[in-house]
């Protein structure tokens, strides 16, 4: 392919400028673009492909943006500034998101759940690769990783690089640590009901323990035992029918901080992300009341 540069732009930083302010910006990101291209390119070569220029691009508006959330600073700090040495701050700040990354690694590792998911210990492993490829200098937004396993509760779009990784361990923690919270041969017996071959597909093991811990907590049951039986389930139709949406959704909830009473889950983080796991039940409730059952929503094993 023929050599040749992008033009810089600074769309992907947040923050409003004035136009003027936007074109001084994007010259200075352009001569930012240029260094980073002969560094690249170990002064070989002021230019590269347009491929490799755009993620250049990409790296600094990355470096800078984390810089940005970090310190607190707005867009306006890079028209001000030194944009050389915003950057290598920039770059600073991931070289500590990356130390993180590999605390966060660790424990997601050290709080696996003793359930064989083929796609779960094959991200994590490949998590484990990440860091090892990841080369934060030239192309920081990048993901030099395959991340199979669907968590619970979806990933901004919009994160990348290591941001996007320490987000995603957090998240898989939390969910970890929930699942273990339960007997093994209970976790696994709910996971069967749920999906047979629970062990081979592209399933969340934290999603069904969740949805049946919440259910029995509306019945003020023993979260523990896990499973809803048919019966249980006539009940919860019950209680659904006479709801409308904004109150079950806060019946779902008030149970989700049941669930965190009874297991002792006093993380803020985990509290929260079991909230929205249980208030984004109710549009399976309702589509499954329609039908007249909820046992696929609450599962019985």
């Amino acid at each position: 392919m023929k050599n040749e540069i992008v033009s810089p732009s600074s769309g992907g930083l947040k923050g409003v400028l004035s136009d003027e302010d936007e074109r001084t910006l994007q010259l200075k990101l352009w001569q930012l673009l240029a260094k980073q291209t002969e560094m690249y390119t170990m002064g070989d070569s002021s230019s590269v492909r347009v491929e490799i220029a755009q993620a250049l691009l990409e790296s600094i508006d990355f470096c800078l943006d984390r810089y940005l959330k970090k310190s607190g600073n707005t867009k306006e700090l890079l028209v001000t500034g030194d944009l050389n040495e915003l950057f290598e701050l920039g770059k600073k700040v991931v070289e500590e998101d990356i130390e993180l990354g590999k605390e966060l690694y660790k424990i997601a590792c050290n709080s696996a759940p003793e359930i064989e998911n083929i796609s779960y210990g094959d991200t994590l492993r490949s998590i484990g690769g990440f860091f090892k490829k990841y080369d934060y200098r030239y192309f920081a937004q990048s993901i030099p990783c395959d991340i199979d396993y669907q968590l619970c509760n979806h990933m901004n779009e919009s994160w990348q690089g290591i941001e996007y990784i320490n987000q995603y361990l957090g998240r898989i923690i939390i969910e970890n640590d929930f699942v273990r919270k339960f007997e093994k041969n209970l976790v696994e017996s709910l996971l069967n009901s749920y999906c047979s071959d629970y062990r081979g597909l592209l399933i969340n093991l934290y999603e069904p323990v969740a949805t049946n811990a919440v259910g029995l907590a509306l019945l003020y049951k023993n979260v523990g035992s896990l499973c809803v039986t048919e019966a249980d389930n006539l009940k919860l139709s019950g209680l659904f029918e006479t709801m409308s949406m904004t109150p079950a959704k806060k019946a779902l909830c008030d149970a989700a901080d049941r669930v965190c009473e009874e297991l002792k889950i006093g993380d803020a983080s985990s509290m929260r992300y079991l909230r929205k796991t249980a208030e984004e039940l109710y549009p399976r409730i309702e589509a499954a009341l329609s039908k007249g059952n909820l046992g696929g929503v609450f599962l019985s094993f």
